[in-house]
């Protein structure tokens, strides 16, 4: 703060005191303009110690300082006698624009006939940190839009504060919107740890003091933190609940719901959906023969590998042991015919179907090496499996996986296994 002040007043008197008791010391024995106090000495009994230094300095500024979380006890000893507060680390300009601003000090009056408080709406706080209802807006962003609370409580913020301000987060990375004309900034870092999360930045009308601006974001920002943490834990913990731990991909219970959804939305969009349940040929001699170990591997790998051949909005999820579950879905609609560009030439690829990526599948499978099973690793792995469409051969969810895991069980294993049982034409099954 020393330093601070000296870039902002280079020509003023300056006295240190190094303790409040030789502050007070000097208090009664000079005349000072201005007075810095700091906050967290006298966090335990603050209404005597700020009633002492005015009473000390009766004509002169009385400015607090300390961190953003003294930011709510020195706003309370405006009432006690303090003219400002300071909120560190703050720069010169700062300073120097509280120094200069004139002091508005009510004369004191008599306790029988001081009278009583304004109401709130006659001295209107035009940062009104105190009138909002910051933890309730943090809490029902957090409930309400879990995946995007900050900016949820960003948009509930700015519907109280009615036009006059608007607050903006910034993610790292993003840029800052422009100042509109006519229109003060301040900006504050948003810090989760020693994680830049981002930044609150806050236009206000000029006539507003710049300060106390600053004040207010200050505060916002260590609320911002608290709930930029909160939704980072609340998504890790999404995370868990929806992964399956071995391979990474989705587990069973994601998958019933996500089926579910898709299948909503496949109704109201006109859209078939795809369903492909496999398993992997043999896989217990594989666990026998080579160790859980060996077996874990081939589960991470075979998942990386449908996950390869699959469109990044598919869906694929172990279901359990070594079975798993592919959802293809048409995420722009319904699939158009082969159409042939303006002015001729070749027709354009048509879109990518679920059979295509099947066969893909096996093709990668066949020349995949499991180096977990030596020399005899590559080649020898195959998955047996069963396709079934939505809404072709079943409506519901439940009949959609049950007749899927019939193709699996009845189809493709009695087929002789290394095999997809689609249902088609001739409802035979392909093998690789």
């Amino acid at each position: 703060m020393q330093e601070v002040l000296a870039q902002a007043a280079p020509g003023a008197q300056v006295t240190p005191a190094s303790n409040y008791f030789d502050g007070i010391a000097e208090l009664a024995a000079n005349t000072y303009t201005t007075v810095l106090a700091a906050a967290e000495p006298i966090e335990r009994r603050p209404e005597s110690a700020i009633r002492t230094l005015r009473h000390l300095a009766p004509d002169a500024r009385l400015v607090l300082f300390g961190h953003p979380g003294l930011e709510p006890l020195s706003r309370r000893m405006l009432e006690f006698g303090c003219d400002d507060y300071l909120v560190t680390p703050t720069g010169a300009n700062d300073l120097q624009s509280l120094l200069i601003e004139p002091v508005a000090r009510p004369q004191p009056q008599p306790p029988a006939t001081r009278p009583s408080p304004a109401p709130a709406e006659v001295t209107a706080d035009p940062f009104p940190v105190e009138s909002l209802p910051l933890a309730q807006i943090m809490l029902d962003s957090l409930v309400g839009q879990p995946h995007d609370a900050p900016q949820a409580a960003v948009r509930a913020i700015n519907q109280r504060l009615g036009g006059r301000l608007t607050l903006h987060y910034v993610r790292p990375g993003s840029a800052a919107p422009t100042i509109p004309e006519g229109l003060a900034s301040a900006a504050q870092a948003v810090t989760c740890g020693k994680e830049d999360c981002g930044q609150l930045l806050l236009f206000f009308p000029r006539e507003c003091q710049g300060n106390s601006a600053q004040r207010f974001v200050a505060h916002l920002a260590e609320l911002f933190a608290s709930l930029q943490t909160l939704q980072d834990r609340h998504t890790r913990l999404q995370t868990l609940a929806i992964t399956d731990e071995l391979t990474g991909v989705y587990n069973g219970r994601y998958f019933r719901h996500f089926l579910s959804r898709i299948l909503d939305l496949a109704r109201a969009r006109l859209f078939p959906v795809t369903l492909f349940i496999f398993d992997i040929d043999n896989f217990k001699r594989y666990n026998d023969q080579f160790g859980h170990g060996a077996g874990d591997e081939i589960l991470k790998q075979t998942a990386a590998l449908i996950k390869r051949c699959c469109r990044e909005h598919d869906l694929v999820a172990r279901l359990g042991g070594d079975e798993f579950a592919v959802v293809f879905w048409e995420k722009e609609g319904v699939r158009q015919p082969k159409q042939t560009p303006t002015g001729g030439g070749q027709p354009l690829r048509p879109p990518q179907t679920p059979e295509q990526v099947l066969q893909r599948f096996q093709r990668l499978l066949a020349k995949e090496e499991f180096r977990c099973l030596g020399p005899s690793g590559k080649g020898t792995l195959t998955i047996s499996g069963g396709v079934a469409v939505f809404p072709y051969h079943a409506n519901t969810m439940d009949a959609l996986i049950e007749l899927a895991d019939q193709r699996l069980m009845f189809g493709a294993k009695k087929a002789g296994k290394n095999s997809i049982f689609l249902i088609g034409g001739t409802d035979s099954p392909r093998q690789s």
